[in-house]
């Protein structure tokens, strides 16, 4: 491990220790998470995985409670924060674009719990889907050893048909997954031999800003004559992202998106992901107060616009390909499930 990561590995285990316990394992950073947790425990552990590596970032919602009675979840403290910033000396030492406290956290996780093993690194609110019946082992025996590897997904925004149907989820303590949600149904990556995927629809959120002339990286006559030519929406927030990887000693995350790791061209994953959830209200007011988020929680400002903006018009999150989420195959045909023909 190189000595400017070392430096800021402080990680204690406050719930189980599970270092030397073999099995898949899926790392992820928490922070009040218990709105998504008990599903995406129960998810993953279907699919495969066996051993869950947490970094709670001062959780105060009773996901420190919850985790320490799951006897496959480890749970890790630092006396540092989700949003600290490190020394420019060790990020440029290590080879990082940013300072991030979080980057250095997730390059831990990788080297201390998954190294020279497959593994998952997500977020609470993202979930994997695979074709019915196939598990991560399965996937695994697809991809083989082949280290120095990271599979892409495609982060599909899921959403409620209307802002009414958003807001009746607001007292929601756990989301429920089996309340229709619907996503874009178009195909939102491309697959690139030798580069990262090439992003061909920006998002339902891209889309969204879009329509109610707010996205930030477009003006609004560019929108316009965007739209009146029947030219692509000007992207907006992320959507690929590598969650499933082969990791080596050294692996950098440039971001949450980006990973210093050569990237499969075969197969692309549907990630469903939750942004548009029950207490996102609550959510956008800490992200904007507390200064712990990526920006000052800009990208929180904009979704809170959003919202503000669709309640004084029709109030509905779906346009003319907007698909019913089902399963699996919804992402196949849409062309957001790639490689498992």
């Amino acid at each position: 491990m190189h000595d400017a990561l070392k430096k800021y590995d402080d990680f204690r285990i406050v719930s189980r220790d599970l270092t030397d316990v073999p099995g898949f394992t899926l790392s992820a950073l928490l922070h009040n998470e218990m709105h998504f947790l008990p599903p995406f425990l129960d998810h993953y552990r279907k699919l495969g995985v066996e051993r869950f590596v947490f970094v709670d970032d001062r959780s105060t919602d009773g996901t420190a409670e919850f985790l320490d009675a799951q006897t496959d979840v480890m749970v890790l403290k630092s006396n540092r924060n989700f949003g600290d910033n490190i020394a420019a000396v060790d990020a440029v030492a290590l080879g990082l674009p940013h300072q991030r406290m979080d980057l250095v956290w997730r390059m831990l996780l990788v080297e201390k719990y998954a190294l020279d093993q497959w593994s998952l690194h997500l977020d609470a609110d993202e979930f994997l889907d695979l074709p019915d019946g196939m598990t991560i082992d399965d996937l695994t025996s697809r991809l083989g050893r082949e280290s120095d590897r990271a599979v892409m997904a495609a982060m599909i925004d899921m959403y409620p048909a209307t802002l009414s149907d958003l807001a009746g989820m607001a007292d929601d303590t756990i989301i429920d997954l089996h309340k229709p949600w619907y996503f874009d149904g178009e195909g939102h990556l491309r697959l690139r031999k030798g580069k990262a995927p090439k992003m061909i629809h920006p998002g339902s959120r891209a889309r969204l800003l879009a329509k109610h002339n707010l996205n930030r990286k477009s003006k609004w006559l560019e929108t316009r004559l965007r739209s009146l030519l029947g030219l692509p929406i000007a992207r907006y927030n992320a959507i690929r992202k590598p969650v499933f990887f082969h990791a080596r000693e050294g692996m950098r995350f440039d971001s949450s998106h980006d990973v210093s790791l050569n990237y499969n061209a075969d197969i692309l994953l549907p990630l469903r992901h939750y942004k548009f959830n029950g207490p996102i209200h609550r959510r956008i007011a800490i992200a904007t107060s507390s200064g712990g988020y990526p920006n000052g929680g800009r990208e929180y400002r904009e979704l809170s616009r959003l919202l503000h903006s669709m309640s004084r018009t029709d109030g509905d999150f779906r346009y003319r390909k907007s698909v019913l989420y089902t399963g699996f195959e919804d992402f196949r045909r849409t062309g957001n499930a790639l490689g498992f023909d």
